[in-house]
C-alpha cells in the first residue's frame, strides 16, 4: 500500500486519510495528518498549512498532536546530550 510521503522510513504505521496539509513554503511534503504530526514534531520550526481539499480544521489538528511528541523528542535529546559517556 502507498504511503504519504511525509511518513518517515522509520515509521512503518499507516496513513490515517488523504494528504491534507504541508509546510509553509511548499517545499515539503503532502501528508496525512497522522504523518504530517510525527514529521512536524521532528522538524526546527516546521509550519503545516492545509490544502484546498482538506478538511476543516486539519492543519490545527496536526499541530496540537505534534506537540506532546516534540517535548518528549526535546527531553529525549536532552537527556543523550547530557548523560555521562558510556563505554560500549
Amino acid at each position: 500500500m502507498a504511503r504519504c510521503p511525509a511518513a518517515l522510513p522509520t515509521d512503518h504505521t499507516p496513513c490515517a486519510g488523504p494528504a491534507a496539509v504541508l509546510d509553509a513554503d511548499n517545499a515539503g511534503a503532502d501528508g496525512c495528518e497522522h504523518h504530517a504530526a510525527r514529521l512536524l514534531a521532528v522538524l526546527d520550526r516546521g509550519r503545516v498549512f492545509a490544502l484546498p481539499h482538506a478538511p476543516a480544521g486539519a492543519a490545527h489538528r496536526v499541530f496540537k498532536a505534534a506537540a506532546p511528541q516534540q517535548e518528549r523528542l526535546h527531553r529525549l535529546a536532552d537527556a543523550i546530550v547530557t548523560s555521562p559517556a558510556t563505554p560500549c
